[in-house]
């Protein structure tokens, strides 16, 4: 097996398991009878959800860069933007230096030898999450990786309201607004939501390693 159907297969695995997560949750509050939407297993459920959410994406994030390292892509011919993660300790200096005259010119110059860098040195940061995976994260990240948004665009207020504002209700002792909540619906669109996270890094992993698979190889994405 090749690195690439390896990477593939791991984004699956991934993927799998935290909908297992969700799914054996589910299951078990429903085991216990009618349960409060302001309880604590509602509770626990929605915080789940959103840790599946960013969990999983951070893990796709650091699957596709793994993949690219391995690949020798140089980090420019996969995204302009991407360059940034190699930047980062360029930036510093310069905001380090009050932009001076020299510094902007040093950082010039430094720009000619990072352009034609690979992934070895590429800082994941600058495209993973941190508590904050509400749309606008995700489309600030999805510009620099240079992927296609719109698979998510129909959900951004779901994701806004049900997976992140409930979550950071839940997570800062305030009561959030259950009134419309339905858990089982709300772990489908999680679900559905990992599984569009999973689609769009495998397509990108394929599109940017493809040359990697052996000779009559092919891999079509998960669809369930």
């Amino acid at each position: 097996m090749t690195d690439l159907l390896k990477s593939i297969e791991q984004v699956d695995a991934l993927r799998l398991n935290r909908a297992r997560e969700l799914s054996e949750l589910k299951v078990r509050m429903t085991e216990a009878g009618k349960y409060s939407k302001y309880g604590v297993h509602s509770k626990a459920l929605i915080v789940l959800a959103y840790a599946s959410w960013e969990g999983f994406y951070n893990e796709c994030v650091q699957c596709f860069v793994d993949a690219l390292k391995k690949s020798d892509k140089k980090v420019g011919d996969v995204s302009w933007a991407l360059l940034v993660g190699l930047l980062k300790p360029n930036f510093q200096r310069l905001r380090d230096r009050n932009h001076s005259s020299e510094a902007e010119s040093q950082f010039v110059n430094d720009l000619r030898s990072v352009i034609n860098r690979d992934f070895t040195e590429f800082d994941a940061n600058v495209i993973s999450s941190r508590s904050n995976l509400d749309f606008k994260k995700l489309q600030q990240n999805f510009d620099i990786l240079g992927f296609d948004l719109s698979p998510f665009q129909r959900y951004r207020i779901r994701i806004n309201k049900e997976l992140v504002g409930w979550r950071h209700s839940v997570a800062h002792g305030d009561e959030p607004d259950l009134s419309s909540v339905d858990l089982r619906h709300h772990v489908k669109l999680t679900q559905h939501l990992l599984l569009l996270l999973s689609d769009t890094f495998q397509e990108n992993i394929l599109l940017q390693c493809s040359y990697d698979l052996d000779n009559g190889a092919s891999y079509s994405t998960a669809s369930a």
